[in-house]
């Protein structure tokens, strides 16, 4: 089992190391919330990765794949919080004294609270993360493996992520300062919300094959 986890972590970290809709979510609550609340948003995608760890060792995740509706019902919630999301971060004014801190309008939510939410929901609604822990991650588990087993290259892989985000969140989070005036927070709002569209829009339009 050490050697198998020794060449999934090897993959792991490359999957985890490709930017996506967290790693956006995470510099997003980096830039206008803070260091904390990006770890935050870190966290929740770590909880959605254990529960979809969980899921894959019971047969969820492959009998939601298996269902082309209930995969493509997974996969539009995705894109449309993805696209909910980046409009409104596209469209928000940063305040003009103190950066971006009244951008979350939309609920009433604290601040902590409303990252750890933004981030579980983004993963537990990511249809490439159903496809990780469905079809990836058992590849790496052997005929004699158990269910337990499955499960620890599950927790690996929802560590990796973990460890990753909050990298992102520690590096941006110590950035925040610099851009949190002006042009350079409206600029960043702009870029940063128009990722997240684009993401959103691109599982909405694609047909994976799964």
């Amino acid at each position: 089992m050490s050697s198998t986890i020794l060449a999934f972590v090897g993959l792991a970290i490359v999957l985890v190391a490709i930017p996506g809709p967290a790693v956006i979510l995470v510099l997003k609550s980096a830039m206008i919330r803070g260091r904390r609340p990006a770890i935050v948003t870190a966290c929740g995608v770590l909880t959605a990765d254990l529960i979809w760890a969980t899921a894959s060792v019971v047969g969820l995740t492959a009998l939601l794949v298996s269902s082309q509706v209930a995969f493509d019902v997974v996969r539009i919630a995705g894109a449309a919080y993805l696209i909910y999301l980046g409009v409104r971060l596209f469209l928000a004014r940063p305040q003009n004294a103190g950066g971006a801190a009244g951008l979350d309008v939309a609920t009433q939510l604290p601040h902590r609270r409303r990252s750890f939410v933004e981030g579980f929901l983004n993963d537990l609604s990511n249809p490439k993360t159903v496809i990780v822990y469905a079809s990836v991650i058992p590849q790496f588990a052997g005929p004699s493996s158990t269910p337990a087993d499955l499960f620890v290259l599950g927790v690996v892989f929802a560590l990796l992520g973990f460890i990753s985000l909050s990298a992102y969140a520690i590096v941006f989070g110590a950035a925040r300062g610099v851009i949190r005036h002006g042009r350079l927070m409206r600029g960043f709002l702009r870029v940063s919300g128009g990722l997240l569209t684009a993401f959103g829009i691109g599982l909405l339009v694609e047909r994976p094959t799964h």
